[in-house]
This record gives C-alpha cells, structure tokens and sequence, in this order.
C-alpha cells in the first residue's frame, strides 16, 4: 500500500506530465507544497531520477511499462 508521500509525488508527477513540464525534485517539492503536503525530500527525489528521461504518457499508455522503469 502506498504511502501518503508516495501517493502525493505520484500525483504530482502526472500533473507535471500532464502540463509537459519536466519533472524534477524541485517541482514536484513545489507543487505538493502549494497543494499543501509536506513530503519527505527522498521521495520527489527518488520519482523524479526514475522518471528522468522518460515520456510518463507512454508509460501510462503501455501496460507493462511500469515493470521496467527502474531498469
């Protein structure tokens, strides 16, 4: 079961996909901030070198993408 951290990052991170902003540690700190949820720093940077590089949207489009994201 997630974590309301992870739960919180998870969310903004398809916020920032959404909008086709990078994502970094910095914005997702910066947008659970203004939402009003304070998460630990691990975890925006934990998401945001998972996600570097990679197009969320394929990844939400492709079933099995999940599996090989941390490859």
């Amino acid at each position: 079961m997630a974590t309301n951290n992870e739960q919180a990052v998870t969310y903004a991170a398809l916020i920032l996909a959404d909008d086709g902003v990078e994502i970094t540690a910095d914005k997702l700190l910066a947008l659970t901030k203004t939402a009003g949820i304070e998460i630990e720093p691990i975890w925006a940077n934990l998401f945001a070198k998972a996600l570097e590089g990679r197009n969320v949207n394929d990844l939400l489009m492709n079933i099995g993408a999940g599996l090989y994201l941390f490859n």
